[in-house]
Formats: C-alpha cells, structure tokens, sequence
C-alpha cells in the first residue's frame, strides 16, 4: 500500500509531498511506529509533525479498510488530535492535508481531504481556526 500525502501549511509556503509505503495490514514496523506514537500520547507527551503525519495517514488506511467513504474519513480525522498533543508549529504546518491512498492489489485508489487536521490557535492572531 503506498500513502501519498499533500501536505498545506502556512499560505506563504508552498505545500509538499510525504509518501508512506508499507507491505500488508500488520506491516511490522508502520504498527510499531504507531504504536509508539500512542504511547507517547498516553504519557502526555507532544509529537512532532512527522509522528502526527504517520497517525493521520493510519487513521485515513484503518477507516479506508472499514469502508467509510472520503468526506466522512476526512471529518473524523481532523479530531483524532488537538493542538495540546502536539509541538509547537505543527498545526500550523498542518493546516490541510490531502491522502492519496493505492490498496495493495493497485486496483483501488482512495482520495481524503482534511481540513484543518489540527486546530490552530492564534491566540495574538484571531480566533481558532
């Protein structure tokens, strides 16, 4: 399964492109890494834009598999974290982010927009975004 994501951040950067590549569903080190990630969040730990990245990406293949379709993956996505759980920067860095997913058979090809994945707090700026 290969995992391409579009990543938007501030408007003054231009967006770039994060590939995940894995071989099967228990694809021993994407579930490890994961699972770390988890586990740092249990321990009230902040993860860094690539962690958050590999979530986001589990979570879109996990609801691909359960068979939810695009707009409501990308809904229930952008509340898997908040800005607490992760550094500073990172929803910022985050501000969409669009998952182009090809199944193993490279039969079947997903696409999922996520607006918003993080909520922004612009405490000096505005309001939450």
């Amino acid at each position: 399964m290969q995992i391409t994501v579009t990543v938007r951040g501030e408007p003054d950067v231009l967006p770039y492109t994060r590939k995940f590549q894995f071989q099967s569903p228990e694809d021993e080190v994407f579930t490890a890494s994961c699972n770390r990630i988890k586990k740092m969040l249990e321990m009230q730990q902040k993860i860094n834009i690539n962690e958050a990245l590999l979530l986001f990406s589990a979570f879109v293949v996990s609801s691909i598999r359960e068979g939810k379709d695009g707009g409501r993956i990308g809904e229930e996505a952008a509340s898997i974290l908040s800005p607490g759980q992760v550094m500073i920067g990172v929803p910022e860095m985050l501000r969409g982010l669009d998952f182009e997913v090809v199944m193993e058979d490279k039969k079947k090809a997903f696409a999922v927009s996520v607006s918003r994945p993080i909520p922004v707090q612009d405490s000096a700026l505005g309001p939450a975004m």
